[in-house]
């Protein structure tokens, strides 16, 4: 159950932002991966999360199945290469990119079908906004590995080629979601940017930022970025995408250290999913609403003095969400880190009057 503010609290001022978004996020709830149900009143997008339930539909297979001599072992979610036959179709892949090729990027029927349900549910629910989710560029390229066993991100040519598929792959997901969503945000979803900062990384970070930068900037925005671990706030931020779904769960004070950052960020109208809502089984057995809002604020509060940025404004651009995704969760647990979205999110839009 929410609470409410106490009687006779003084309410700050919700601050109204010029946002990238079609609408002020104002602390909605927002689940990763789920479909999308209709819900009263004005909520923008209301998402139950389900365990997806063919391996077809995990976000690797989504973003790069139908890559030229691609396998996948869906059972240990991985993705082989066979060199010879990507080398033969490198260029055509390059091409169909370089003239933005319209249909260049349909995946193989199966994966259709896929897709074909979750227009289903987006055609029952029409809402306002869909955020899909594919396997960045860089993490495609760590994930993606040749017959030895080499990640493609030590062939400049296979990550470019890489690269271009996942962007012909966004823009196809795009055009057939259109018709059911106002608006669309792509999330290239990033779980190993955090390796550019190893030794034994095949990519050194200035050229796996650089891949990130140029994907990202050939996509429509608004655009979003899911990130794992402690991120490189500064450069994070610097990237053209409008939208940053990190885990604040286990990671948010590394937002307060690049406070002059986020700010920067939230002034230009970029928008913040806070994961609050752990992932973790036994941690998401204990935790409560209230304390997951009481951190959430501790956190604003913090982030507000160290970037002096009023905590309004923060709360204007935060959505609710989950520390990571929910596909590997069986069916009682996902349901019920959604629905520890939606208590977290009623709390906070009803302690500071974000009802709309």
């Amino acid at each position: 159950m929410a609470t409410l503010s106490p009687v006779g609290q003084r309410s700050e001022a919700v601050a109204t932002p010029p946002m990238a978004l079609p609408f002020l996020p104002a602390c909605l709830p927002a689940p990763r991966n789920g479909v999308p149900v209709a819900r009263s009143g004005s909520v923008a997008w209301g998402l139950v999360p389900l365990p997806q339930r063919a391996p077809r539909e995990r976000t690797l297979a989504l973003t790069a199945v139908g890559f030229p001599g691609l396998a996948l072992d869906f059972e240990h979610e991985r993705a082989t290469v066979d060199s010879q036959v990507a080398e033969v179709e490198l260029g055509r892949v390059g091409l169909a990119y370089l003239q933005a090729e319209r249909g260049a990027g349909t995946p193989p029927p199966e994966q259709v079908a896929a897709v074909a349900e979750m227009l289903r549910q987006f055609d029952l629910a029409r809402p306002q906004l869909a955020r899909v989710e594919l396997l960045g560029p860089v993490s495609l390229a760590l994930q993606v590995v040749d017959e030895q066993e080499h990640p493609s991100a030590y062939s400049p040519s296979l990550r470019e080629a890489l690269a271009q598929h996942l962007v012909l792959r966004a823009a196809w997901l795009r055009e057939q979601i259109a018709a059911y969503v106002g608006c669309t945000v792509i999330c290239l979803d990033e779980p190993f940017l955090d390796a550019l900062g190893s030794p034994f990384c095949p990519l050194d970070r200035d050229s796996g930022m650089d891949l990130l930068a140029r994907s990202l900037a050939d996509l429509p925005a608004p655009r979003g970025l899911c990130l794992a671990g402690t991120p490189d706030w500064a450069s994070i931020l610097a990237l053209p995408v409008e939208l940053i779904c990190f885990d604040a769960y286990e990671h948010g004070a590394g937002l307060i250290r690049a406070a002059s950052a986020v700010a920067g960020f939230l002034e230009a109208g970029g928008a913040i999913a806070w994961g609050l809502v752990p992932t973790d089984p036994a941690a998401l057995a204990q935790e409560r609403a209230e304390t997951l809002a009481g951190r959430f604020e501790s956190t604003v509060e913090y982030l507000a003095a160290a970037g002096n940025l009023g905590a309004s404004r923060i709360r204007a651009a935060a959505l609710i969400s989950t520390s990571g995704g929910l596909a590997h969760l069986p069916p009682e647990l996902a349901t019920r880190a959604a629905a520890l979205c939606g208590e977290v999110a009623t709390h906070l839009r009803a302690k500071y009057q974000l009802e709309r």
